[in-house]
């Protein structure tokens, strides 16, 4: 598989890091999965997984820890795991990105200029934001590294214009789990329990091929997410009882990924007070 760098990196987290620190499911059933769905017993995997794509459209409170590895030509080994929460009263959302890679990079250009910073690897690569639905990104300041007296500051370069779904377009989700519902090779795993939530496991292979048949909308989610597929990727999901995708994990010899859903309309957070906030 050719090296690959998936538009969750591309589109900005790598930059707003730095800056911190200086198509829908299948419409028929064919004879074969009629006949798999009776074996299955009830609506078997055929009917799990045609309810993934209309139980994901409508998403608009939850937390999402994704978890990353994956090599990249300039960077070296990309270890990233990120903590998205989402909350729809208000409307925002509050990123926790932690890349340990990026904290030894940066201590070590510390040490050529002679002051390193009392910091570890991880903390140096954590970089924590809350975006609002309106108004301007907040950069929190739980490093030390902004020089201001408040906890969160507001105005940091390269943050206005960064929109939770440069990080993860949570409407892509339909079509995404819409490709991986049309993986021929698929079959159920066992159960298992997701974020407290009982769930149904299910496996397959997604060869580059099929891919390549998806429609525009569902190739384009899964190269923003997965990068480009030269041969094929191993594909799990942890489907909930109402359909929902609780967990999904992707892998190859290259690139490890894996998305863990919680909190469904229960995750919230504080938005700062304006006494908590210095404007840059």
């Amino acid at each position: 598989m050719k090296t690959r760098t998936p538009a969750l990196i591309t589109a900005g987290t790598l930059a707003l890091a730095l800056t911190a620190c200086g198509g829908g499911a299948p419409e028929e059933t064919t004879e074969a999965e009629a006949v798999e769905e009776t074996e299955a017993g009830g609506g078997g995997i055929a009917d799990l997984l045609s309810k993934l794509s209309e139980n994901t459209q409508d998403v608009t409170n939850y937390t999402l820890d994704l978890d990353l590895t994956m090599p990249d030509p300039e960077l070296g080994e990309i270890d990233l795991t990120m903590t998205y929460e989402v909350m729809d009263d208000p409307e925002a959302a509050q990123v926790t990105m932690v890349m340990p890679f990026l904290g030894d990079m940066l201590l070590e250009l510390a040490a050529m200029g002679g002051e390193v910073p009392d910091l570890t690897a991880e903390e140096l690569g954590t970089t924590v934001l809350i975006v609002p639905a309106e108004g301007e990104s907040l950069m929190s300041n739980h490093n030390g590294l902004h020089e201001v007296d408040t906890p969160w500051a507001r105005g940091v370069q390269d943050t206005a214009d960064f929109a939770p779904e440069e990080m993860f377009d949570i409407s892509a989700l339909p079509d995404l789990v819409g490709a991986f519902a049309e993986i021929d090779q698929i079959e159920e795993a066992g159960t298992e329990e997701i974020s407290g939530v009982e769930t149904t496991l299910v496996e397959g292979t997604m060869t580059s091929e099929e891919i390549d048949a998806l429609d525009a909308e569902q190739q384009l989610a899964v190269q923003e997410l997965i990068g480009d597929v030269s041969e094929s990727v191993d594909v799990s999901i942890w489907i909930d009882g109402d359909g929902f995708p609780m967990r999904l994990d992707f892998s190859d010899e290259e690139a490890d990924i894996s998305m863990v859903f919680s909190a469904l309309g229960e995750t919230s957070f504080e938005i700062p007070g304006e006494d908590e906030i210095t404007d840059l």
